[in-house]
């Protein structure tokens, strides 16, 4: 007997989020690490970017290193989002923790730069492959009125992997144990535990029910919404809505030619579906998320400021590894409030908070350049805004471009639609990690200023061409994307009409006893 058929319905959903959170805390790692390893004289000085006292002297080697794995990463999305809906998301799971292991053991045991940069793709490989099946597989199995909620628990572990992968980065610079090794291998070595977690899990957990009724596997799809929203019981009210809609809205989807990623792109031939309007949406969240909020700018720069405001080496270190643990409790506070204030208010709300906080960043390490004489106090303040704006920014952007594509996207093509959010994710913090940088030392503190203003030009965004989904079901958010108009009021508004329909339909379903003989056709 499967192992997750012991468990009843909010047992088996905190099992669901249990092996989703391994699998978003090794990505929180993987990205973490990269912080405390290129610092390490060792690895500086065998990387070939500076000396082996830990002096840089080729700084974009430097950033290149760290970049390459979010090419790997764009690569890898596009791969994982086909393997994931052809073959299943368990399946892809076991892959991702496969490709993962593989890249882990390849950069902890690296003897030279090229073979850390093979290493690196690997990873960014794996990583894409968690990224873009583990959230559409907890968004497929959670209930619609919690699925933000859901999710944001998930994304809890990824600023617990960063800010893990941060302290023991700190732990590990007091060693200079096997000549200096030991402290950057032993980082990348702790990747290996989320990844055993991620691959054990995969054997306890559940297919997605919505991608089983899609491969004509209903029993096995019924018996799992029994679980999940009936008590076990498949002749439930909820679990028999449940069933037909996907059941229904599967035969819709499949009926649909089939879309390779550049028609996808350019939304030829998907007709009311519109998929090219739902791939720019989660294609530029995330780069606005990843880049545009100047998120980069804060992580990058965080040691920079400390430093600053007369903070030594050391403390200027732990500063910033404890100013990453503020946004696991920034994640959390996402966690309560997602679902019930919704998406865009979410993001009004975030983006207002953000631009205030950047501008007064800037504006304080500019006071701190300026009035010499006070350069403490004024960077004393701007470090205290760091803490802050990591707080909102876990609090508000960080979580709605990882759990809008999970949303937008029909169930045949979720994973494949999600590899575009994936994309973004890559090009939007590998581009930010490689032109912060180049800002900086272009217009300084402005950097800020762009950002903060930047923020206030997302309002408008978000109000003309991002659909609220909180609290629909994934089958009824398809109708949303139904309107030929990309803004959102024409959207509600066809929403509304063809939602008329569905409820008369639901209401027949209520009517009627549980067909199991229903079928979907054939691909």
């Amino acid at each position: 007997m499967a192992f997750w058929r012991r468990f009843t319905g909010p047992q088996l959903l905190k099992l669901i989020i249990a092996v989703s959170a391994f699998a978003i805390s090794y990505e929180g790692m993987s990205q973490g690490v990269m912080g405390a390893v290129t610092v390490a004289p060792e690895f500086i000085s065998r990387m070939e970017y500076g000396d082996a006292n830990g002096n840089v002297t080729r700084p974009l080697l430097q950033g290149g290193i760290s970049s390459i794995y979010y090419a790997g990463s764009l690569i890898g999305g596009f791969w994982a989002g086909s393997f994931s809906d052809k073959y299943g998301r368990v399946a892809g799971i076991r892959v991702a923790a496969l490709i993962c292991f593989v890249g882990v053991i390849l950069q902890t045991a690296s003897i030279n730069l090229p073979m850390m940069l093979v290493a690196r793709i690997v990873a960014g490989i794996g990583v894409s492959f968690i990224l873009c099946i583990a959230p559409a597989w907890t968004a497929e199995l959670s209930p619609a009125a919690h699925r933000g909620d859901t999710i944001a628990l998930t994304f809890l572990a990824n600023f617990s992997g960063i800010a893990l992968a941060a302290w023991i980065g700190f732990a590990t610079s007091f060693t200079n144990a096997a000549d200096g090794q030991f402290r950057w291998r032993f980082c990348f070595a702790t990747q290996l535990f989320p990844v055993m977690l991620i691959a054990v899990g995969s054997y306890l957990i559940p297919e997605s029910p919505r991608w089983l009724i899609k491969a004509r596997r209903h029993e096995e799809a019924l018996e799992i919404f029994a679980c999940l929203f009936g008590d076990g019981d498949p002749a439930d009210r909820e679990v028999q809505v449940q069933y037909r809609e996907v059941l229904e809205t599967v035969q819709k989807e499949q009926e649909a030619p089939t879309s390779s990623y550049v028609k996808m792109f350019l939304g030829i031939g998907s007709g009311d579906v519109h998929l090219g309007r739902r791939i720019q949406l989660a294609f530029w969240l995330q780069v606005l998320m990843q880049y545009g909020t100047g998120i980069a700018a804060v992580v990058i720069y965080s040691g920079t400021i400390f430093r600053t405001a007369g903070f030594g080496e050391l403390k200027s270190s732990w500063m910033s590894a404890l100013s990453l643990t503020v946004g696991i409790l920034g994640t959390l506070i996402a966690a309560f409030t997602l679902d019930r204030i919704g998406r865009r208010r979410t993001l009004y709300w975030g983006s207002v908070a953000l631009s205030i906080i950047l501008f007064m960043i800037g504006g304080l390490f500019r006071g701190a350049l300026e009035y010499p004489e006070r350069k403490s106090e004024f960077a004393t303040a701007s470090a205290a805004f760091v803490f802050v704006y990591v707080l909102v920014f876990s609090s508000s952007w960080l979580l709605i471009p990882f759990i809008y594509p999970t949303e937008i996207f029909p169930t045949w093509l979720r994973a494949k639609g999600n590899a575009f959010g994936v994309a973004g994710w890559a090009i939007g913090y590998g581009g930010g990690s490689l032109l912060v940088p180049v800002m900086f030392a272009g217009i300084q503190e402005k950097t800020y200023y762009v950002f903060g203003a930047a923020m206030l030009i997302y309002i408008p965004l978000v109000y003309c061409f991002l659909p609220e989904t909180a609290g629909r079901t994934l089958e009824d958010i398809d109708h949303l994307f139904a309107s030929k108009s990309p803004f959102t009021w024409e959207e509600e508004k066809e929403f509304r009409i063809r939602m008329e329909y569905v409820e008369r339909r639901r209401e027949s379903w209520h009517e009627k006893p549980l067909d199991h003989r229903l079928e979907v056709s054939s691909d």
